[in-house]
């Protein structure tokens, strides 16, 4: 009786060594020194230094109302170990970008805020000034005024694999900013109709990126803007009214209808495009809308889009968009669900470590035993002879998916005491 195992390991192509899209000249610290951070102190000055660097966050980062970090950066690879949060707590919020900064990629960090309401531009990542930005494999929960804004000079920019959503509830009493109250509104493209870059647009690219539970709207809200939305993935749910904190808010009594909104574009002063490919509406209230605003209508244009069940997709606006010309490769939006949702899917899925090597967690088939196999025990080892996984096995079960692209030896042992190697 023995056991005969069928073991492959795959690696998702979603672990791009560079960006695509209009972020696509973004190299970040590449060829710089590795640099590892375990507070905001050694996090700000790892940032701000000259050199090109390589930054790894090794734990999670707490921080205050007064510690958000907005700094010039310049050639600068920010990465996160794996589960690693970056947690504002206060009225604040993370990360912000000082005049002249360039050349900056972020991947594989959970951003955490302490829940939505209105405070005038506290985003978690609130790019004001970064050119030349790819930020990957990134999750964004409960920034208060917005998850991840770019306004005024940003520009060039690719934001692929990330994920956006809200899990906490709104806060009533202490709510400061314009008062426009619950905020749940996750990416803003353009502060107002003549907020503009340099050149007149934002280019930013969406890949594969995921909006989930809690987004109301902005995903993007843009103006003066050239947007490629590919191959991404709407699933929202919202309360049908604002759920409110009963502990920070226990005079709250204030709710309101809410109509999620996913692409929502106006004109501005410059004009806004969209081309929209490849996108899958699982679950949104507005799909897509296009109007004017400063004079300027917004023109939209999608192709190969799956629309919400029992809804037909939104018309085409303009006759102006046309897709772009960086060189780039679409996936069918039938297949877009399984791999946005998938566990190497968007949010913070890559393995990091110390050493500032990222690669792509990979799949191990399901083991086949040639007979019952029933609590057969399962040893896993790299090549360096040390056991990363032990576990019982048995007919049609599956490993564990936490493996590095690699070569293992596996040694299974039926109820027979008999060994095979694969």
């Amino acid at each position: 009786m023995c056991l005969v195992c069928v073991l492959t390991l795959q690696a998702q192509d979603y672990c791009m060594t560079s960006p695509t899209g209009f972020g696509r000249n973004a190299t970040g610290g590449a060829g710089g020194i590795v640099v590892t951070v375990n507070s905001v102190a050694t996090l700000k000055a790892a940032l701000q230094n000259t050199p090109p660097a390589i930054i790894v966050v090794t734990q999670n980062i707490n921080f205050g109302v007064n510690d958000m970090i907005s700094v010039k950066v310049t050639n600068k690879t920010l990465l996160g170990l794996p589960g690693v949060k970056l947690i504002q707590s206060g009225n604040s919020g993370i990360l912000g970008f000082s005049s002249g900064s360039n050349n900056f990629i972020i991947r594989n960090l959970i951003f955490e805020g302490p829940s939505a309401w209105d405070m005038d531009g506290r985003d978690l990542i609130q790019n004001t000034n970064c050119t030349n930005l790819w930020v990957d494999h990134c999750e964004f929960y409960d920034g208060m005024d917005g998850n991840f804004d770019n306004t005024n000079n940003a520009d060039n920019i690719t934001i692929s694999w990330c994920k956006f959503g809200y899990k906490k509830p709104y806060r009533y009493i202490g709510m400061t900013g314009d008062g426009n109250g619950d905020h749940r509104l996750t990416n803003l493209i353009g502060g107002s109709g003549t907020n503009v870059p340099a050149d007149g647009h934002y280019s930013i690219t969406f890949q594969f990126c995921y909006w989930s539970d809690g987004c109301v709207d902005r995903m993007p809200r843009a103006r003066n803007a050239e947007l490629h939305i590919l191959n991404c993935y709407y699933n929202v749910t919202t309360k049908d009214t604002c759920e409110i904190d009963p502990v920070l808010s226990p005079n709250g009594t204030r709710g309101k209808s809410i109509t999620t909104k996913g692409i929502n574009l106006t004109g501005g002063s410059q004009g806004t495009t969209c081309y929209i490919e490849g996108v899958h509406f699982k679950k949104i209230g507005v799909m897509a809308q296009a109007a004017a605003e400063s004079g300027t209508t917004a023109s939209m244009k999608l192709v190969d889009c799956i629309p919400v069940a029992g809804k037909s997709l939104p018309a085409n606006v303009g006759t102006t968009t046309v897709a772009p010309t960086y060189p780039y490769s679409a996936i069918p939006a039938t297949e877009v669900e399984a791999a946005i949702t998938s566990t190497r899917g968007a949010g913070a899925t890559l393995n990091v470590n110390t050493s500032g090597e990222i690669s792509s967690p990979t799949a191990i088939s399901t083991l086949y035993p040639e007979d019952t196999g029933a609590n057969s025990d399962i040893y896993i080892y790299n090549t360096a002879g040390t056991l990363v996984y032990k576990g019982i096995g048995d007919t049609g079960k599956a490993i564990p998916n936490t493996f590095a692209q690699g070569i293992y030896i596996v040694k299974a042992g039926t109820k027979s005491k008999k060994i095979r190697v694969k």
